[in-house]
């Protein structure tokens, strides 16, 4: 009797401890951001969804205040956490970053995969942007949270205001407002091609 109280306590006092080290990694990954930069120049790989996470937290929501006011915004349906890799992946991931105009991007994606260690944050799988009038499709995002840059290498297809551009990589500063599309470069508008460059 005496042992299994024992046993149910320290199992207690284990699930307390594991509870505390997820939430202090995903809040500490959250506030200090997700991005390495000595790690684009590596092809990001997909990880696919594993059922052997040592933590699963269902609802995942974070918001991130500085100086009163709302910096960004993540909500997830679930939270895998994998401390032998240091990485928490999550499951269907919306993402709001705020301007400082007041405008808001919105960042969508099947799953995303969080770094602990270098704070990178990989989003993949069916993956939009949009702000405004504006959306861009393409198969995977990597969002630096101190440059607040949104790079992808994969190909892109961003429409708004009657104009499509196609295209392969881009580079997205959210500070100063500027878009570059990398390589291969199709401008449609109306259906009809103004240019082809690349």
């Amino acid at each position: 009797m005496k042992e299994n109280v024992f046993k149910q306590k320290r199992m207690l006092k284990l699930w307390r401890l594991a509870l505390g080290v997820i939430t202090l990694l995903l809040v500490s990954v959250l506030a200090y951001g997700w991005w390495d930069s000595s790690h684009w120049n590596a092809p990001v790989k997909d990880t696919k969804i594993k059922l052997d996470a040592e933590m699963v937290i269902e609802g995942v929501n974070y918001t991130e205040v500085r100086k009163g006011e709302k910096f960004w915004e993540l909500r997830a349906k679930q939270a895998r956490f994998y401390s032998d890799k240091k990485q928490t992946l999550l499951i269907d991931v919306e993402a709001v970053i705020y301007l400082k105009d007041g405008r808001q991007v919105y960042i969508e994606g099947d799953r995303a995969i969080m770094h602990v260690k270098t704070k990178n944050i990989d989003i993949f799988g069916k993956v939009t942007l949009s702000t405004g009038p504006y959306k861009l499709v393409t198969d995977s995002l990597h969002y630096n949270n101190n440059k607040r840059v949104i790079k992808t290498r994969d190909r892109v297809i961003m429409t708004g205001n009657g104009i499509v551009l196609k295209g392969h990589g881009l580079s997205l500063d959210i500070n100063t407002k500027k878009l570059k599309i990398e390589s291969t470069v199709d401008c449609l508008l109306g259906g009809k091609v103004l240019a082809g460059l690349g």
